[in-house]
């Protein structure tokens, strides 16, 4: 994969002019629970009013109360929108008001079940650009027919202008699975804030590791929603296999989910009580990071994620899965180590690896604090994502043109 060269500091500052200076752009999400898309979107939100533009989210009440204090912070506007349906015709007619009363300029969906609710309404509404992100793979349309054929994706393309696919395996998909037209498709990798994802000091590792009750004995993290796409039961049983190499071991689970009280029992089943804590949802991931000695990611799927990226950031060795998505951010052998999917003993293997031999640890851990440099910045997606606008809202464009001329 070939990966652009970075973008001069200086442009990252540079301010937006015409026509984007007057824009009011309105990210839609149709989720319930914070995790990786949610914080994507508040990333993007966050820095759209210093380049001139007004920022707005739709999304369901449980997740704006959720995000409320950083979406406060920011000043964006919200729209509580109850579902995603596109036969809920009430909150349809909430967005579709909301959307002219607004002047909103550009729709941003989330997602191809959010975009089907909202992508239709922006047009109809008049909005002047309509864009979608597609972030990971659709597996709820494994093994059914029709929903896998990507038949309705290809009709409902007609209402977006641009799809943003957060890395190059789901550019891919778009294009050679869904069908969608190469011209529409946008690459955009996920970014992060690097000044609050760094490599902690002595002094702060230490007061980290206190506040979680660790002394010296290794800890391993993993951060992500308690569902079955980020592989917690697998790590649950690859815990009982490095429990005798490493009998001190701490296990740390941060976030919430469906599948908690079957984890829980699970991990107390398996004698693992006291080696495997569940932390709950933290806001404070950095934090945990600073405490952690090895992340590891032991999902099924994945687009972009932001959980690898955190932890390079944070100067932190990865072990995770090899699969689309984690590995354009890890590199096996250089940034962290890659196992197979499902592999038990090669995700013991590879901890107990890190964890015995510190020093290929802080190695892997100094590239993958090099590489987020490199690539995984959030002001390069926030340039791009900008670039992208600037490009949607020029005046040469007709409204509800998708051609891409």
């Amino acid at each position: 994969m070939s990966i652009p060269t970075p973008a001069p500091a200086d442009r990252f500052a540079r301010p937006i002019q015409g026509d984007g200076a007057r824009a009011r752009v309105l990210h839609y999400l149709c989720t319930t629970a914070r995790g990786g898309i949610e914080e994507h979107v508040l990333s993007l939100l966050a820095h759209l009013p210093a380049r001139g533009f007004r920022p707005y989210l739709a999304a369901p009440p449980d997740l704006l109360r959720q995000m409320g204090p950083e979406l406060t912070a920011i000043g964006a506007r919200t729209i509580a929108v109850r579902r995603s349906s596109p036969w809920d015709f009430r909150d349809a007619a909430v967005l579709a008001a909301t959307l002219s009363r607004e002047r909103i300029a550009i729709v941003h969906s989330h997602l191809f079940v959010g975009s089907m609710f909202a992508s239709p309404l922006a047009r109809l509404a008049g909005v002047r650009a309509v864009v979608e992100t597609f972030h990971l793979p659709e597996v709820w349309r494994m093994g059914k027919r029709l929903k896998r054929s990507f038949w309705l994706d290809r009709r409902m393309s007609r209402w977006v202008d641009r799809y943003v696919a957060v890395s190059a395996a789901a550019a891919r998909h778009l294009t050679d699975a869904k069908g969608i037209p190469a011209h529409k498709v946008r690459t955009i990798f996920n970014g992060r804030d690097l000044s609050r994802f760094h490599p902690a000091a002595a002094a702060e590792r230490r007061q980290a590791r206190a506040a979680l009750g660790l002394g010296l004995e290794p800890a391993v993290l993993l951060i992500g929603r308690l569902e079955p796409q980020k592989g917690h039961a697998l790590m649950l049983e690859a815990a009982v296999v490095l429990k005798p190499m490493l009998p001190t071991v701490r296990i740390l689970f941060a976030g919430t989910g469906s599948l908690e009280r079957e984890l829980r029992a699970r991990s107390d089943a398996a004698g693992l009580t006291g080696t495997v804590n569940f932390l709950g949802y933290r806001p404070d991931p950095e934090v945990l990071l600073a405490a952690a000695d090895v992340v590891v990611l032991p999902s099924r799927y994945e687009g972009l994620p932001l959980a690898a990226i955190e932890a390079m950031a944070a100067a932190r060795p990865v072990v995770a899965t090899d699969i689309d998505g984690i590995r354009e951010v890890v590199i096996d052998g250089s940034s962290g180590l890659l196992v197979r999917p499902g592999d038990v003993h090669g995700l013991a293997r590879a901890v107990e690896r890190l964890v015995r031999f510190p020093m290929a640890a802080r190695q892997f851990a100094i590239n993958g604090r090099r590489r987020a440099e490199r690539h995984f910045d959030v002001r390069r997606q926030v340039e791009e994502t900008i670039s992208l606008y600037q490009e949607l809202l020029s005046p040469r464009r007709r409204v509800g043109d998708t051609t891409g001329r």
